[in-house]
């Protein structure tokens, strides 16, 4: 299963974070891709070629959602792009960030919340679910 995180750049820690968790969790059953702008750069056609390579090739879009990270264009612009290919999405809130605080398009997908305490456990379910582990 390939999985690609899309975060802002603030919020590289956390993606990588979450990215080892998976990788190390699957053992070699996941390949997680990590999607970033700092918006200070420019967009070019090497960056928007990437991104939408690793949307071809992915088979989940992990979106994280913070107070933060949903006011900035990129968020949701990768969001529009894995929704248009019809990829699987889900959100996952942190930083203080709940479902009923996301946007209306981001609240209809699957949400879990990191600050849940069996937040680590659903998001294992949900991925094992999900890829038939």
């Amino acid at each position: 299963m390939q999985i690609l995180i899309s975060h802002i750049s603030d919020e590289a820690l956390i993606a990588l974070l979450l990215k080892d968790f998976i990788e190390s969790t699957f053992l070699g059953q996941a390949e997680v891709l990590l999607s970033s702008n700092s918006g200070d750069s420019g967009v070019g056609d090497k960056w928007l070629v990437g991104l939408d390579g690793a949307l071809t090739s992915a088979d989940l879009l992990l979106v994280l959602c913070s107070p933060k990270s949903i006011r900035q264009p990129w968020i949701h612009f990768e969001f529009g792009c894995a929704w248009t290919k019809s990829l699987p999405i889900s959100c996952l809130c942190h930083s203080g960030l709940n479902k009923i605080g996301l946007p209306s398009h981001l609240r209809t997908f699957e949400v879990l919340e990191v600050d849940d305490d069996n937040f680590m456990e659903q998001l294992f379910e949900d991925l094992k679910k999900r890829f038939g582990i």
